[in-house]
């Protein structure tokens, strides 16, 4: 019986002198598909071992994240997302501590993704896919910290979130305390995620001496900024009466205070590191342009709507002019 299959499956791949068998078509045709995906050249096909490199495992944790949390972009534009994550990898394959990086990219990616404001425009896609470059670049690129490094990193954030918690309660004595304790102890998590895996640039390098003390004086200099913020967020007498029929949380006003006040300090932090690279800066002021344009079109889209009501209401009228003196001059005749 066995010497029957196999006489048989040598039958099927048997083939005329010159022309190759099917078996052997089959083989190159999944050759050729392997190799024509970009991503799949770029990344490699396979290691020796046979299993998925650390690059397509990367870029396949990151088809996750966005899953789970999908953007409203056509599949088009994803297919290009992370067709731009892959040539900033592979641009910098040569780099030390590669597989340590690449791991870096996975865990980051996914509560950097999360915390996307996505939308379905064009303008908006570019800027997110030219962020994302430059954080890859950036991480491939840069010398990575260090235990002792990332340990004062913390040590540095902690004291910095200290200082701003206990400046914002001596600012807004009614505040309760433990709200203010739970914004910070959310920004520190966020933080220490950000430590760990340090996708986003700030998370890169400790602060000087000099760096702190700058930052906590630019915080000072934001607090008649977090009095508008306190009116926005309902602040007053009346307010403060209402206040106590909210529910615990992050939708508590005092909670939502020293959150968005302590989101002044990040981008603080963001001014002491290089610029963003040129292209993110073209795709940035594109979206700008954008928005002024959008903003344009429904400011003239509304004069035109008011325009068109004047002029239906003008028919109207004069449709009923006409129809009194049309009934009035009926009622005239002999």
């Amino acid at each position: 019986m066995m010497a029957r299959r196999t006489h048989a499956f040598q039958r099927q791949d048997s083939a005329p002198r010159g022309r190759p068998g099917v078996f052997t078509l089959i083989k190159l045709l999944a050759f050729v598909a392997i190799g024509a995906s970009p991503i799949s050249t770029a990344a490699g096909a396979m290691e020796s071992s046979g299993g998925p490199s650390p690059l397509e495992e990367t870029l396949a944790a990151i088809r996750v994240s966005m899953a789970h949390s999908p953007a409203p972009w056509p599949q088009a534009w994803q297919e290009e997302y992370v067709h731009t994550i892959c040539q900033a990898v592979t641009g910098h394959q040569d780099a030390s501590a590669y597989a340590v990086r690449l791991q870096i990219l996975r865990d980051g990616f996914g509560p950097y993704w999360d915390g996307l404001r996505k939308s379905g425009h064009r303008s908006l896609f570019e800027v997110h896919q030219a962020e994302i470059r430059w954080y890859v670049e950036s991480l491939m690129s840069t010398e990575l910290p260090g235990n002792e490094e990332r340990q004062k990193l913390r040590e540095q954030y902690r004291n910095l979130l200290d200082h701003t918690a206990g400046a914002l309660i001596t600012q807004f004595p009614f505040l309760d305390p433990n709200r203010v304790q739970a914004a910070k102890s959310d920004h520190l998590a966020q933080c220490w995620r950000g430590i760990e895996t340090p996708l986003v640039p700030v998370f890169l390098h400790s602060l000087t001496e000099d760096q702190m003390n700058q930052l906590k004086e630019r915080w000072h200099n934001l607090r008649y900024a977090r009095v508008d913020l306190w009116w926005q967020l309902g602040g007053g007498a009346p307010a403060r009466a209402k206040k106590t029929q909210v529910s615990s949380g992050a939708a508590h006003p005092d909670y939502l205070l020293a959150q968005r006040s302590l989101d002044q300090l990040r981008g603080q932090v963001w001014s002491l590191i290089p610029g963003p690279p040129e292209y993110y800066q073209d795709a940035a002021g594109n979206q700008r342009a954008a928005l002024k344009q959008r903003a344009q079109s429904q400011a003239e889209a509304r004069a035109q709507e008011r325009r068109l009501g004047v002029a239906v209401w003008q028919t109207e009228y004069l449709s009923l002019l006409l129809g009194a003196l049309l009934e009035t001059a009926q009622e005239q005749q002999p």
